[in-house]
């Protein structure tokens, strides 16, 4: 029972880190109908502007303040990107979609290893250290903080697209852009907030999970890898699927890596195997609908 209970919880917050950066992810893909293969190194790059802001800290800020500045740098970064990255070739094919994300995530990831080299950063907090018990099984604080955060900011995106003029936009933009544009919708606009939201999310995730992982320049790969796995699972463009589905991927690798001799090393075919399963099973994802004929 203990083992259990200690998976389950690592299940979880293993599936809070996915839902976190696959949220950013899945909104990237339905409002811009662009696949950001650089976002994985969102995270990689949150998790660095927190070991920098830890590091060089004279105010002796909390931690608490470090998110929130983690979170603000992330969107202006988000931004940056949509400008010099995406702003020019958002209306062109899927491939030049492809090359220039990926092109990208080199740039970030090289760029990373040069100002960091390639030891992975370890970011300890006092939460870390402070240990609870949950249902009479020790944990670590850091856990139960992953675990409230990430339904918050799930509550928190519902509210923001189905009752906000900006979410509703989005939530249009995904759907129609035509009809967007004739009702005077700025699409252009729309999709900036659609990246600061989205790189604020994997800063935001960054900042929380950093403490319980290291990082390191390479990260941004597997990360982008689990968040599409998520992505697909759920059903593209599917905020709700995509969510859950994390979890699931989550939970699965965790049960896998517990139960399973060597299952740490063969984990990623759990999730990958589970993926093949249901596309067989449920072609447009778990949560995902069937569109045109």
């Amino acid at each position: 029972m203990v083992i259990l209970l200690d998976s389950l919880l690592n299940g979880l917050t293993l599936g809070a880190f996915y839902a976190l950066v696959t949220l950013g992810l899945t909104l990237i893909f339905g409002v811009a109908r662009l696949v950001n293969f650089a976002h994985g190194d969102f995270f990689m790059v949150g998790g660095y502007v927190l070991y920098v802001l830890s590091a060089f800290n004279p105010l002796q800020l909390p931690y608490p303040v470090l998110v929130i500045l983690t979170t603000l740098v992330m969107a202006l970064f988000g931004i940056v990107f949509e400008r010099l990255v995406v702003h020019d070739m958002i209306d062109r094919s899927w491939r030049v979609h492809l090359v220039a994300t990926l092109a990208s995530s080199i740039i970030l990831s090289n760029a990373a290893l040069s100002l960091f080299r390639s030891d992975a950063k370890l970011i300890p907090t006092t939460y870390l250290s402070t240990i609870v018990n949950v249902f009479g099984t020790p944990t670590s604080l850091q856990r139960i903080i992953v675990l409230v955060a990430v339904v918050i900011v799930f509550l928190g995106l519902q509210f923001f697209l189905e009752r906000t003029w900006t979410g509703k936009a989005m939530r249009a933009v995904s759907q129609n852009r035509d009809t967007c544009v004739v009702v005077g919708i700025d699409i252009r606009r729309i999709i900036v907030i659609t990246f600061a939201l989205s790189a604020a999310l994997a800063g935001f995730a960054a900042a929380l999970l950093a403490p319980l992982y290291s990082v390191s320049p390479t990260m941004g790969l597997g990360v982008t890898t689990k968040a599409l796995v998520a992505v697909v699972l759920g059903g593209l463009g599917q905020v709700n699927g995509a969510f859950f589905a994390a979890f699931l991927i989550g939970l699965l690798e965790t049960f896998f890596a517990a139960y399973i001799p060597n299952g740490f090393a063969y984990k990623d075919v759990a999730s990958f195997g589970v993926l093949l399963l249901i596309l067989l099973l449920k072609p447009h994802g778990l949560f995902g609908r069937k569109i045109g004929l």
